[in-house]
Order: structure tokens, then sequence, then C-alpha cells
């Protein structure tokens, strides 16, 4: 169980618990994948405070002694962490990155889209007509739609949907916007990459 752990964080980039619990390493795991949740946001949490408040590992054990686990679980934990401990700044580094990409704004969590086709009728269902010379039933053509559906979460885990949908051309326009904001994503990116370096 200990090895499962510490393979998925020495090995992982992301530190996202999402991809802990999906990892072979959980799949092998005799644990379940609630338990091994459990244990991926424990050992993050004590890595991070690890960093965060430049402690030795034995003052953390005390700590932990103190909350209540008997002295065999701190050595064994003990023992774990001391193995993690080359990565305790990578994972300080993560939660900081989630902190900072999700404070303030709302953040885009995810994405549902379907197609669809819309019947175009000579007249609406609703108002009845009066004195008009069309006829409701009568189907006129088809309309290609794009509905979509986008869920996003603050950093309170407050969630909100919106939904909206677009024709073709507004699809095609939204395509283009994207494409144009990943190309000066690009640009920032390769500006900036010397800081980013020096950062690490």
């Amino acid at each position: 169980m200990w090895d499962a752990l510490a393979k998925w964080f020495l090995t992982t980039d992301s530190f996202d618990v999402d991809d802990a619990v999906a990892s072979p390493a959980a799949i092998a795991s005799p644990m379940a994948p609630a338990q091994y949740r459990n244990c991926v946001d424990a050992l993050q949490y004590l890595l991070e405070a690890w960093r965060e408040t430049n402690k030795q590992l034995s003052d953390l054990q005390q700590d932990l002694l103190v909350l209540g686990l008997s002295a065999t679980e701190v050595d064994r934990l003990g023992t774990l962490l001391k193995r993690l401990e080359p990565i305790k700044d990578r994972v300080y580094a993560s939660f900081m990155r989630f902190e900072h990409e999700n404070a303030i704004l709302p953040t885009l969590e995810d994405i549902d889209v379907v197609c669809d086709i819309r019947p175009v009728f000579e007249d609406y269902v609703y108002p009845l007509p009066e004195n008009r010379a069309v006829d409701h039933t009568k189907l006129l053509g088809f309309s290609y739609m794009v509905l979509m559906e986008l869920l996003t979460e603050d950093i309170e885990g407050k969630t909100r949907k919106i939904s909206f949908q677009m024709t073709e051309d507004t699809l095609a326009d939204f395509q283009v916007a994207l494409k144009r904001a990943s190309e000066q994503l690009d640009i920032l990116k390769a500006r900036t990459r010397d800081l980013q370096t020096s950062q690490r």
C-alpha cells in the first residue's frame, strides 16, 4: 500500500488527486478508490504543511502524536514522508498554483456539448395566428445547432451552470476565437519562458 502511494507521488507531475485515483498504481492497490483518495489527500496536506512550516520531520511526527496517532503509526508515516521528502517543494508549488489559478473568478470545470437539428416551421405554435396566411404545420426546413453547457466552480466550491445555443456560423466564430487565444497564449509562454525557468 505504501509503495503504491509513494510510487505515484514520486512519478507524477500534476499531484492531482483525480489522476492518482485513476493511476495504474491505484487500480492495482488493495484499497478502495475512496480510501486511496483519502490517503493521497492526507499525504498532500502533510507535505504542504511540512514545506510551509519548514519544520523538521521529527517535529512533524511529534505533532502527529499530539493529534492522537499511535507511535507505530507515526513511525510508519515518518518512513513514508522521509521517502517523499525530495518532492515536498513540488507538492507545495502545485498546491499554490491551484490556489492562484482558482482565486477571484470561477473556474471552468466541465463542458457538455450536444449537436441538434431543429425543424423550421412556417409559423409559431404560440401565439395563435390572427388573420395570417401561414401554416404552423408546414415544414420549411431544418437548422443545425450546437447546445453547450458550462459548469464553473469558485474557490469556495459553489458551482454555476450556463447553457446556451449556437448556430453553425457562431460555432465557427467561437472556434476561430479559441484558436486565436491559443496562439496568443503560445506567444506569452514563449516570451516568459526564461522567467518561468528562473522560478524553479
